[in-house]
């Protein structure tokens, strides 16, 4: 059952939300819904910029193929959708409430713990400045509680974590994140700024033609001058 502690936090369209589970669901080796949103958040959140050719991989699983080229498109225009959906709740907040897994135990919030943990690790040099920080830091302690919960390391586990425990680690959880996605701010827009400018220069960088003058200015045709190399 999907909980996306709703009586705070409303997706765009939980029918959307449902279909992507579901097709999720039907790939053996994907992610599901849980770890997904906490794995698209981490880079939501990331300083580094994942184009979609990468991270689409690592949600899918090993190997993955659509059996037609729709469901392919529609699947990808979901993950869009919800992206997106992301984006909007972290730039409009101050209070971030992920989509969880209710098991059947009642515990929740360990896979999408562990999905952010992956996403971080696809730009893992950018995070280290913000990890090193000692001050600043503990906004990652609800994540790396709930993704060592049972960790088969007994160093790394944290304890029990009973119902009332729970909740206040997701509480937190719901105000670090906005402060994760806020902190790296000024590495987003400025790493956006240099993409966009490299790509006005190459829109502005035509090609020339061999019988047109010489940019440099000699009056010589470009084939006869600068063109000949």
């Amino acid at each position: 059952m999907i909980n996306s502690l709703k009586s705070y936090y409303k997706k765009p369209s939980d029918q959307e939300l449902d279909v992507l589970a579901d097709l999720l669901d039907g790939m053996p080796s994907a992610m599901n819904i849980e770890m997904m949103d906490g794995f698209l958040t981490a880079l939501i959140c990331s300083p580094e910029l994942v184009m979609p050719s990468t991270y689409m991989q690592y949600i899918l699983g090993e190997e993955h193929e659509f059996e037609t080229a729709d469901q392919g498109q529609k699947f990808a225009e979901l993950i869009l959708r919800h992206w997106n959906s992301i984006v909007s709740q972290l730039e409009k907040s101050e209070f971030f409430y992920p989509v969880l897994l209710e098991s059947e135990d009642g515990s929740m919030g360990n896979d999408w713990a562990a999905g952010f943990l992956s996403g971080m690790h696809l730009g893992w040099d950018e995070w280290q400045e913000y990890l090193n920080d000692e001050e600043k830091s503990g906004v990652f302690v609800p994540v790396l509680l709930l993704a060592h919960e049972h960790d088969p390391d007994p160093e790394l586990r944290p304890g029990p974590i009973d119902a009332e425990k729970r909740e206040k680690i997701l509480a937190l959880l719901a105000v670090c994140i906005p402060k994760i996605y806020k902190y790296f701010d000024p590495h987003r827009k400025s790493k956006a700024l240099s993409h966009q400018q490299a790509k006005t220069f190459q829109r502005s960088s035509r090609k020339i033609g061999r019988n047109e003058p010489c940019p440099c200015g000699s009056n010589q045709k470009y084939k006869r001058c600068c063109g000949t190399g």
